[in-house]
C-alpha cells in the first residue's frame, strides 16, 4: 500500500510540474523577449536571457500604447459600472418576481449569455450606426453593454436567489421602499457577487478584439488593437510588442487584486446556493 501511495504521489507531482512548466514557460518567453534587442530576437534563442537588458523597450512601448491604454480603461470601467447597475436591477427583478413572464425572461436572458456575439455583430453595428454613436467611445460602450448586461443579470440573479427574503421583509416593515431595500440591504449583502461579476466583465471587455477592431477609430483604438499594430508592418518589433503586453497586464491585474478577495466567495455562493 505504501508503494502504491508513493507512486501515486510521484505521479501527482510530475503532473503538477508539467502543468506548471506549460503555464509559466510562455510568460517567461514574453518577459525574456521584452528585454532583448532585435538582433538577439533574430537569433531565435527564445529561452536564453539577454546579455544586454533593454529596459528602454518598456519606456518606448508605454509611450506608444498610452492613448489606447486610456481608451480601454475608460471603456472597460464604464461598461463594468453600467453593467453592474443595469444588470443588478434587472437581476433583482427577475430573482424576486414570481410571474410567468419573469421566469420566461430569465430563461431568455440566460440563452443570450451563450449566444456568440459574432452572430449579432452586423445588427449591433447597424444599431450603433443608427444611434449616431458609431466610431465613438459611447458606441463601443453601448455595444459592450448590449453584450454583457445579460451575463451580469444571470450571475447576479443567481446570487439574489440565495439572499434571504427575511432581510428585505424586515426592511419593508421599517418603511423602506423597493429601491431603498435594493441599494441599502441587498447590495451590501451581495458585494461578493458584484465583485466577481465586475472582474469577469472587465476582463472580457479589456481583452475583446473583434468588436473593437470593427468599431474603433484611431482616436478610440483599444489596447488589444494597439498590441496587434505595435509589432510593425515591415520590420517585426517583437521586443516592443512583448513589453507592451506586460504593461497591458497591469490594469486588469490590479483590478483583480483589489476585488479578488470577494471573487471566489461570489462564484461559490452563486453556484452552490443558487
Amino acid at each position: 500500500m505504501k508503494s502504491k501511495s508513493r507512486a501515486l504521489m510521484i505521479l501527482v507531482l510530475l503532473t503538477l510540474a508539467f502543468l506548471t512548466i506549460a503555464y509559466v514557460l510562455p510568460v517567461y518567453v514574453v518577459v525574456v523577449t521584452s528585454l532583448k534587442t532585435p538582433a538577439e530576437i533574430s537569433a531565435r534563442r527564445y529561452l536564453i536571457p539577454s546579455t544586454d537588458l533593454q529596459i528602454e523597450n518598456f519606456v518606448t512601448s508605454f509611450e506608444l500604447i498610452l492613448p489606447s491604454l486610456l481608451n480601454s480603461a475608460i471603456i472597460g470601467f464604464s461598461v463594468t459600472f453600467l453593467c453592474l447597475l443595469v444588470g443588478g436591477l434587472g437581476a433583482y427583478y427577475l430573482a424576486r418576481s414570481r410571474s410567468a413572464f419573469a421566469r420566461v425572461l430569465f430563461i431568455l436572458v440566460g440563452i443570450a449569455v451563450y449566444l456568440p456575439y459574432q452572430v449579432v455583430l452586423i445588427p449591433l453595428v447597424q444599431i450603433v450606426a443608427e444611434t449616431g454613436l458609431a466610431l465613438t467611445h459611447w458606441g463601443l460602450i453601448l455595444s459592450y453593454l448590449i453584450l454583457n448586461v445579460p451575463l451580469a443579470s444571470v450571475l447576479l440573479g443567481t446570487f439574489f436567489l440565495a439572499v434571504p427574503r427575511e432581510l428585505e421583509e424586515a426592511a419593508e416593515v421599517d418603511g423602506a421602499s423597493k429601491i431603498q431595500i435594493f441599494f441599502r440591504v441587498v447590495i451590501p449583502v451581495a458585494m461578493p457577487a458584484y465583485a466577481s461579476t465586475a472582474i469577469i466583465i472587465f476582463t472580457q471587455v479589456w481583452n475583446e478584439f473583434l468588436l473593437a477592431l470593427t468599431l474603433a477609430t484611431p482616436r478610440t483604438t483599444t489596447i488589444q488593437i494597439k498590441l496587434a499594430e505595435i509589432k510593425g508592418s515591415f520590420v517585426a518589433h517583437y521586443e516592443l510588442q512583448m513589453a507592451a503586453a506586460l504593461i497591458t497586464l497591469i490594469v486588469p491585474l490590479v483590478f483583480f487584486l483589489a476585488l479578488g478577495q470577494y471573487f471566489i466567495r461570489g462564484i461559490l455562493a452563486g453556484a452552490l446556493k443558487g
